[in-house]
């Protein structure tokens, strides 16, 4: 049996291939790309790029595939069918073929097939809840819309934080020299430099855990505020979910043993919830959602063969 797992993101594109027992036979790495943003026939080229290059051993692309599963950036509403379809063009021989947002290929990876939710914290934020065949999905509009907690609201957040001594309602903060050490200009060039759209602020989110772990006020008041909206996510999936909830964490900004996690955590701490750091990446949990494609029974030790 051969099973093929895809974790698709804007930057890279992983491509794995296992048998029934979870043994990775074959990975490799390509450039990604979301359809949104690049267009289809960029990332009909990655994943042409990526299976020929994992099917090299086995008849390449007409090689008989039981099930491939596809956790895509981008792979939601009409996306999904058009995926699935360039899939099946490019493997004739597979016989079953998925798609799914790359948020529940995370949930898979911390869950396996059990119901529960997924939180991604990184340069933005999105959760969602596996009810059944329900997926339930909670913000991830963008930052325009979101209220907070991404990767772009701390760095924006912290520029906010950064104008003290030019905004006189702002109280002095560590981070307004470092942001001009990292933007190599003063504050109020970078006002300017912002909107011409020279500035990215989803950049500049380290520099506000920086000044935290140093005990600046102003940095660690900005984490809380983020934090919390965060927990306001997890708090709205509970209510939905109406039921004790574990929920997976990935994303960039949610490691295990950081100060965010931390308060996180603690804002969460009153309601029944599981925050979880999965052990296995997203790429596991497409191909655990290929395998019950496959129909194969969810066996633990399939987990524990998939060693990249």
């Amino acid at each position: 049996m051969k099973l093929i797992g895809i974790d698709s993101g804007g930057t890279s594109c992983r491509v794995v291939l296992c048998d029934e027992t979870g043994k990775v036979l074959r990975k490799c790495t390509v450039p990604g790309h979301n359809p949104n943003a690049d267009g289809f026939d960029a990332l009909e080229e990655s994943f042409r790029q990526g299976l020929s290059n994992v099917l090299a051993d086995f008849d390449g692309l007409s090689c008989p595939i039981d099930a491939i599963h596809v956790g895509a950036a981008g792979g939601e509403g009409g996306n999904r069918q058009i995926l699935e379809d360039m899939l099946r063009r490019l493997l004739p021989g597979a016989k079953s073929v998925s798609v799914s947002s790359d948020a529940l290929i995370a949930l898979s990876a911390g869950l396996g097939r059990k119901d529960g939710g997924v939180l991604i914290a990184g340069t933005g934020t999105v959760g969602f809840l596996r009810m059944g065949e329900e997926l339930p999905r909670f913000g991830g509009w963008g930052y325009q819309v979101d209220k907070g907690g991404s990767g772009w609201h701390l760095g924006r957040d912290g520029f906010h934080a950064a104008m003290a001594g030019y905004d006189a309602g702002l109280p002095a903060t560590i981070l307004t020299g470092m942001y001009e050490e990292h933007l190599h200009m003063t504050m109020s060039a970078a006002i300017p430099a912002l909107y011409r759209g020279d500035v990215t602020l989803s950049a500049c989110a380290p520099l506000v855990f920086e000044a935290a772990g140093k005990g600046d006020a102003v940095a660690l008041q900005i984490l809380r505020e983020n934090a919390a909206c965060l927990a306001e996510t997890v708090s709205r999936m509970h209510r939905h979910f109406n039921a004790p909830l574990t929920v997976v964490l990935t994303g960039g900004l949610l490691r295990e043993g950081s100060l965010y996690l931390e308060m996180l955590r603690a804002q969460v701490a009153h309601l029944p919830v599981t925050l979880l750091i999965p052990t296995q990446t997203p790429l596991f949990g497409a191909v655990a959602m290929a395998a019950a494609k496959a129909g194969l029974p969810d066996d633990p030790a399939f987990s524990e063969n998939f060693v990249l």
